[in-house]
């Protein structure tokens, strides 16, 4: 663990300042934007005001269309996957929501892992303001008992998509598997992270859409204001390669074949 002597905590204090900076640089130009747009307005002629009444009418309507289907598809909340079900299940549940859902934000936890349950509630709160993405929950207890075979197809998931720590935060966009929040590396490494932090996160990889009316996470401030590389925030950037689900959904059916086939 770096504690922030010599060369390291002023590369980390460059970092966090430009992104302080960049955040700043881009609600700036959202402000005088809002400023243009309503120095247009005033000398708009009635058409145009007509026009433009009638083109937010239609977003509005579209964006209500998305947001029903967003709704329908399991958006909007924090559900467990495979909940209750024959343990085949879970695979099969989670390969059908990543082709469904542009987004998916995955939490592989177990129960017997205490610090598992930090995550719970903030993802709880993101899922509800941001229902662009899905937010689930995934229950691997049992799935490094080998012996007895425990985990059911979560087993196969864990195996396939690389959790090896708990608890671990899985990003899917597209369809592809673009990055691994592990333990709480990139949150400060400490539990008591804010809800404001983990959306920051997840929006550097692209598992959710920042709104403009989020703000700076305090954590990231603080950082930049001491200097400090004790506990800082690190973003981790991913490189080389993204496995694609499909890769992973054929290899479960295949074993999923050859089960029924020897049954």
């Amino acid at each position: 663990m770096d504690l922030g002597y010599g060369n390291s905590n002023q590369v980390m204090g460059e970092a966090t300042a430009a992104v302080i900076q960049a955040s700043f640089k881009a609600q700036e130009d959202a402000l005088n934007s809002e400023m243009k747009r309503y120095d247009d307005l005033l000398n708009s002629t009635d058409d145009t005001l007509e026009a433009i009444r009638e083109r937010r009418l239609a977003q509005m309507k579209k964006a209500q269309v998305q947001r029903t289907k967003w709704r329908e598809m399991g958006h909007g909340t924090y559900s467990a996957l495979g909940q209750g079900q024959h343990s085949v299940d879970v695979a099969r549940e989670f390969f059908d929501a990543a082709k469904k859902s542009e987004r998916m934000v995955v939490h592989f936890h177990r129960p017997s892992t205490r610090i598992c349950d930090v995550f719970h509630s903030h993802l709880e709160k993101l899922a509800a303001k941001h229902l662009e993405t899905r937010f689930v929950k995934i229950d691997v207890e049992g799935c490094d008992d080998s012996n007895r075979g425990g985990g059911g197809s979560a087993s196969f998931l864990v195996e396939k998509l690389g959790v090896v720590i708990m608890p671990t935060v899985l990003i899917v966009k597209d369809r592809k598997a673009v990055h691994h929040i592990r333990g709480f590396d990139e949150l400060g490494g400490t539990d008591d992270f804010s809800t404001n932090l983990l959306a920051y996160v997840l929006g550097e990889h692209d598992g959710i859409k920042r709104t403009e009316d989020e703000e700076m996470p305090e954590e990231l401030l603080q950082q930049e204001q001491s200097r400090s590389g004790v506990n800082s925030v690190r973003i981790r950037k991913a490189y080389g390669g993204r496995r694609t689900l499909r890769d992973s959904e054929q290899d479960f059916d295949e074993d999923l074949s050859k089960s029924k086939t020897r049954d």
